[in-house]
């Protein structure tokens, strides 16, 4: 009965903000059977009651329905963190309670808890480490409530701070002995400088049109507008890479996702971006357990929280979720031979809903770049749009106009689903990107699915190689295989996660026990708690920026997060690499072979020759990027290395030059001229748990990338990149043409009349509107109707 293991289960909680008292009670969401592809339903789950003054759960009950507000506040979503521990002699872990303590001679006061999360945000744009916000709360062992009050030395005073949530270490009782701990997050607030009547007046004057301007209340003026947070700002002529800048500036993929001093955006307003100097209570962090045992013994364990926006469309998910990423992490880019055909088969059909859901919530002709309500489709951000503004390549829409709407794209995605489900869809992988084409701006490049959706990039939007491995087993499925009747649901079952021979080695095992740990549905979790309802491979995301875990997988060095310009060294003999870049990767593909595996980790951009459109393809270099040449995602990127070489070495070439203003493309024939260096490849997750790594991302560092205020996110991406997170299209239905009509999520008036986004027109949710009242205009989707429907 010793205890010799702990854990903290699940490994990555997502909280959701809001400013309602009472928490979201529990949900989940399935699908229905008989309709694959109809709306999931939303079920409601046993909900554990906590109890305000003891801290203990006093009861559990089973809500009717599912109601995401109190009136006009958003409930927030506070996730229950369990403890489980492993004992001396058994493989398998066991949820800790206060009868096993006690078997061990141990009380629940002898555990002890350490919250540690931070705002990275300001910091990430301008640089300085005064501008981090941080807070630490423990150890602690009693059950009362923890503020987690953020610091920053760039703040007005000590005794100023910013409210991230709180933390409690629930009560045990003899009905619910398990050891847990509960995060609720804050109530999604802005903080900021406190300005003068003058300041006021300036910003005003900047931009008459805003009527209701932001200001950041007396109690929330935290931040010292001496500091350079407060009109932040990076020239507007800088470009990432433009060789005629001669200063290097380590602005973000995409740029200035911050609140500006008005007019907004930046890309219709000649690239000036100044900072209002913004600050949110979003936060990711870690929480820690400790337990001292009788013999001495120091037992921790350590899992990751993060506090988002909420899920506003909580009944569907995104084609790419970071559950496909972490997945990948576990397991590696390939399926084994050795799965079960219908698990696979299973998994396929499951990417494939999820596509048509992201689908159901894209207006897909403005995306396509349509001319809408004769507009000019420049003044609308579309991946067309994206693609004249990014490489100079001519405006063009994706697919022939007059063949694309949503309703019969939808119909399409459903032709697909059928075909795989009968074994008829051999055809399907060829029409999927694949990740080292992201690039490829040729009609038929930039038709490859999923399409008119960002990736982490900026190009197109690629699956997971996992993903992608499993659409194309299951297309090539055999005839013969018995219909099989088995869903993957959004709570899955971890036996239909991994191959049923698992257990077969150690890694198989490991690998399959991370899978049972990552998907693992704690009591009284909502759905919206998990990886599989966040968004993937995005830029930069709404709940994490999965790009920053990658930066520190070469143990040495910190590369930046969007490309492959080493930042920093973080060991010395690797000082003389910072402001080179890494070019390619090598590695023995199988160990003391000479049979090399290797990768660039740049692509060259193509697009239609204008000579021959159909037919031949030009390089995109412009003067720009001279190279025409754009970084590969990260995650798909290193999924093989790192499920081949992770603890072993890797030989990376670098410039020999600094090349921060400049974006050098990998050339053959000049092998011998790059600095050559061999690195030992970081783990993705702590030990054999389901944990990312510390060493990989610290406090603060998942969500460094986001926008500042998150707010501004919903604002300044009006381009739906997200659909089935951040909608488009709501309410849509068929016209007696057959074609569809609905509303913009984002338009104040639900009436039926879509109103295209251009960001000044006010029969939309503005910049301020957002930042004044986002809880009234972030409104809940559910079967594809907004509340007011």
């Amino acid at each position: 009965m010793t205890i010799r293991e702990l854990r903290i289960l699940p490994p990555f909680a997502i909280a959701r903000l809001g400013s309602a008292d009472e928490p979201q009670d529990n949900f989940t969401i399935v699908s229905d059977p008989n309709a694959p592809l109809g709306y999931r339903r939303i079920v409601p789950q046993p909900t554990l009651i906590v109890d305000d003054d003891s801290g203990a759960i006093t009861g559990v009950r089973t809500p009717e329905k599912f109601e995401p507000r109190t009136g006009k506040h958003i409930r927030p979503v506070a996730p229950f963190l369990e403890v489980w521990a492993r004992l001396e002699g058994d493989d398998h872990f066991q949820q800790l309670t206060t009868e096993l303590l006690k078997a061990n001679g141990l009380s629940a006061e002898d555990l002890a808890w350490t919250v540690r999360v931070a705002n990275l945000k300001a910091e990430r744009r301008t640089g300085d480490a005064g501008d981090r916000v941080e807070a630490t709360v423990g150890p602690f062992s009693d059950h009362a409530l923890h503020t987690l009050d953020g610091h920053s030395p760039n703040f007005l005073s000590a005794d100023r701070v910013l409210v991230f949530g709180n933390v409690r270490f629930i009560r045990p009782t003899a009905a619910h002995p398990e050891i847990r701990l509960r995060f609720t997050p804050a109530k999604g607030l802005i903080y900021g400088p406190k300005l003068t009547a003058e300041e006021i007046k300036e910003m005003r004057e900047a931009d008459p049109s805003v009527h209701n301007l932001h200001i950041v209340p007396d109690e929330l003026a935290v931040y010292d507008k001496s500091k350079g947070w407060w009109k932040f700002s990076i020239p507007p002529g800088v470009r990432n890479a433009d060789p005629s800048i001669d200063k290097f500036y380590n602005e973000t993929l995409p740029p200035a996702l911050f609140a500006i001093i008005p007019p907004g955006p930046t890309w219709l307003n000649n690239n000036v971006a100044v900072s209002r100097g913004y600050l949110d209570d979003a936060c990711d962090g870690t929480v820690e357990v400790a337990l001292t045992l009788a013999d001495g013994t120091r037992l921790s364990a350590v899992g990751r929280i993060v506090a988002a926006p909420p899920a506003v469309v909580p009944d569907a998910l995104f084609v790419r979720t970071l559950a496909d990423d972490l997945d990948q992490a576990i397991f590696g880019p390939d399926v084994p031979r050795t799965e079960d055909e219908a698990i696979t088969r299973a998994r396929a059909e499951e990417i494939l809903r999820r596509g048509f859901e992201t689908v159901r919530y894209l207006n897909v002709s403005v995306m396509n770049g349509n001319p809408v309500q004769g507009r000019d489709p420049l003044d609308i951000d579309t991946m067309p749009a994206e693609e004249a503004f990014d490489v100079y390549r001519s405006e063009r829409p994706v697919f022939a106009p007059e063949t694309v709407d949503t309703l019969a794209i939808m119909a399409l995605h459903q032709r697909v689903y059928t075909a795989l489900r009968a074994g008829a869809a051999p055809w399907f992988p060829v029409l999927l990107r694949k990740p080292e084409d992201v690039g490829d701006f040729t009609d038929i490049g930039r038709r490859k699915m999923p399409a008119l959706m960002a990736g982490a990039d900026g190009n197109y939007l690629a699956l997971t190689r996992r993903q992608i491995d499993t659409v194309a087993r299951a297309a090539t499925r055999s005839f013969a295989m018995p219909e099989v009747d088995i869903t993957i649901e959004a709570d899955p079952d971890p036996a239909l996660l991994v191959p049923r021979n698992a257990t077969a080695d150690e890694s198989s095992a490991r690998s399959a026990r991370r899978a049972a740990e990552l998907h693992y549905v704690a009591p009284g979790n909502p759905v919206s708690t998990r990886p599989v309802t966040s968004v993937g491979n995005c830029t930069p995301g709404l709940e994490v920026d999965f790009r920053f875990v990658w930066r520190r997988v070469f143990t040495g060095i910190l590369l930046r997060e969007y490309d492959n310009l080493v930042m920093t060294a973080e060991d010395p003999q690797h000082a003389d690499l910072a402001m080179h870049r890494l070019l390619r990767v090598e590695y023995p593909a199988v160990e003391d072979s000479n049979l090399m595996r290797g990768f660039s980790t740049m692509t060259t951009q193509i697009g239609p020759n204008p000579y021959n459109a159909e037919q031949e393809s030009v390089v995109l270099s412009i003067e720009a990027n001279p190279n025409g040449v754009a970084p590969l995602e990260w995650s798909n990127l290193l999924a093989r290395m790192l499920h081949e070489r992770t603890g072993k070495t890797v030989t990376c070439y670098f410039t020999r030059e600094k090349a921060d203003l400049d974006n050098p493309a990998w050339e053959e024939s000049k092998r011998q001229t790059y600095i050559q260096r061999t690195f030992v490849v970081r783990a993705f997750f702590e030990g054999d748990t389901a944990m990312i790594s510390r060493e990989l991302a610290q406090p603060g560092e998942l969500t460094q990338g986001l926008c500042s205020p998150w707010q501004n996110d919903y604002r300044e991406c009006s381009c739906y990149y997200w659909a089935a997170a951040r909608p488009d299209f709501v309410n849509v239905e068929a016209t007696p043409s057959g074609r569809s009509a609905g509303d913009n999520w984002f338009q104040k008036n639900h009436d039926g009349e879509y109103v295209p986004d251009d960001y000044v027109d006010d029969r939309l949710v503005l910049y301020d509107d957002l930042f004044n009242h986002w809880e009234k205009w972030l409104r809940f989707a559910i079967r594809g109707k907004t509340e007011a429907k």
